[in-house]
This record gives C-alpha cells, structure tokens and sequence, in this order.
C-alpha cells in the first residue's frame, strides 16, 4: 500500500467516525420516539445504500446468507429501538459510551457458543469495563437497584449488538458487502416498521425540520459513515481501526456540548475514560467491521 493509498483510508476512517458520531445527536434533534428515529434511521439509510448495491452487487445466490442478513437484520433493529429510546432517556455521551459495551458481549457470547477461550487481556478489559460502568451509573444506585432507565436500555442494546456481530462471525463470508448490508438494512426497516406499529409510534405529522433530522439520521451515520468505515478496515491495522471507532464517543461527546448544551460530571468523565480503556482491551485482537451504531 503506497503513502497516498494509507493516508486516504485513514481519512475515510476520520470520517466514517465523523459521521457516525453524529448518531446520538441527530436522534436527540429530532425529538421523536426510540423506535421512530430508529424507522427512519433505517429507512433513509435503506433507500440511500439500494442505488449502491444494484451497482456494485454480485449475484446473491446463497439462502444461508441471506437469512444470516435477515436475522442480523433483527439484531440490529432491536439493538437502535433500545440504543434510541435510551438517547431520550439520558445524556447522548453517556448511553453512546455504554452502547460501545458491545465486544464485551462478543467476548462472552464466544465463550459460551463458539467455545473460544478468551485470553487474559479480555478479563481484564472486561473488568476494567464493568469499573468504568459502576462509576458512570453510581454505586450506590446499583447497590439499591435504582438504575437509569437509559443507562439500562443502553446496555441492552450493547447486547444486541454483540449478538448482532456473533451472528455476522457466523455466516458473513458467504455474501458480498453491498448485498449483506442492504438485506440486513432491509431486514432492519421492516422489523422497526412492525415494531412501531404494534407500539403506535408516530410515524407522520411531523414538522419539517424533524424530517431533515431523520434523514440526516439515515444518510449521514448509517450511509456514508459505514460505506466509509467499511472501506478503510481493510486497509488499516485492527488495532488503529479500534481505537479509531472507540473515538466515536469521544467526538460525541465534544459536539453535545454546543449542540445539545449537555456537560458531564467528572465522574462521568473518569468513568467513561475506563470504560473505552476495557473496551480498548477486549477489542484490540478482534477485528473491527460490519454496520455499528
């Protein structure tokens, strides 16, 4: 790979993490329900990636790896119905840094189904993790059970998406990029599309201003910043490419602050710095990819 190629991918890794940083903030702006920012997110981002895979797609022939698509598909939706309902409940920073808890589940999901023993940087990665967890939620609330609804959907939605990356390790090879990510995103719209109707979310009759939100919801994080992202994992080191996404919080945080008006406590603050160094460890031998938060 020649200076010019490395210093391209890096950029689109910069950007990619851009974009989605804005994730968090773009659902607080549009000020509807988890599960309807979640539609939309989906939608737009559906109708944004289907240009781009009926140009690059290959012809999708595997039924295994469509259904893997589909139940990923699933995953995903279930785990931006929580992450989103989860940003209306608390600060953007906090349930994005919880939300990143995600290779910790990975970890563990491996362990018990896959039979791979994770090493000791992952106990301790994991530890260090749940530390940060404990800081940033409050002991004393966990002691008496009186947790941050936010906080707990957050988490909640890490857990999807573990599962979601489990199931992508299981049956990912067998379709090409575009047309897993379009089936899965697909997948995805339709699921929330159900979800929102059993739940009677508001679909309609919002101001003009929210539909901009939600469209840069669907274009902005889940198009172009993953098209992006995906594009440069394959030409950067897993351990820069993880440390570069785990920056996605970091950048949320900063721009919550003249957007949203939103301040952290230091505790938050030292708590939130422990839980990206766990993450760091857990993360850092497994490689990054597929469509995140």
């Amino acid at each position: 790979m020649n200076k010019n190629s490395s210093w391209l991918h890096y950029f689109l890794l910069f950007f990619g993490v851009f974009c989605i940083s804005w994730s968090a903030i773009l659902v607080k702006l549009a000020g509807v329900s988890g599960v309807s920012s979640g539609f939309y997110r989906m939608f737009f981002g559906t109708l944004g990636i289907i240009p781009v895979w009926l140009y690059f797609r290959k012809p999708v022939t595997d039924k295994f790896g469509v259904l893997i698509a589909v139940i990923c598909g699933v995953l995903f939706a279930s785990d931006i119905a929580l992450w989103n309902t989860s940003i209306m409940l608390s600060k953007a920073t906090i349930s994005t840094l919880l939300a990143n808890l995600a290779p910790v589940w990975v970890g563990l999901g491996a362990l018990m189904f896959m039979k791979e023993k994770p090493g000791k940087i992952f106990w301790w990665g994991t530890a260090l993790s749940l530390v940060g967890v404990v800081l940033i939620v409050g002991f004393e609330d966990i002691m008496q059970a009186k947790l941050n609804t936010g906080s707990l959907l957050a988490i909640a939605a890490s857990a999807f998406y573990g599962a979601y990356l489990l199931t992508v390790r299981k049956g990912r090879n067998t379709l090409d990029t575009f047309s897993f990510t379009a089936i899965s995103m697909l997948s995805s719209t339709i699921v929330l599309a159900i979800i929102a109707f059993i739940s009677g979310a508001q679909l309609t009759g919002f101001e003009t201003h929210t539909w901009w939100y939600l469209a840069a919801l669907g274009l902005v994080p889940q198009v172009l910043g993953w098209l992006a992202i995906n594009q440069a994992l394959g030409h950067i080191k897993p351990t820069v490419a993880s440390v570069g996404l785990l920056s996605q919080t970091v950048f949320t945080a900063i721009f919550s602050v003249p957007v949203l008006g939103e301040v952290l406590t230091l505790t938050e603050i030292a708590g939130g710095a422990v839980v990206l160094a766990g993450i760091y460890l857990v993360g850092r031998k497994r490689k990054a990819g597929a469509m995140v938060d």
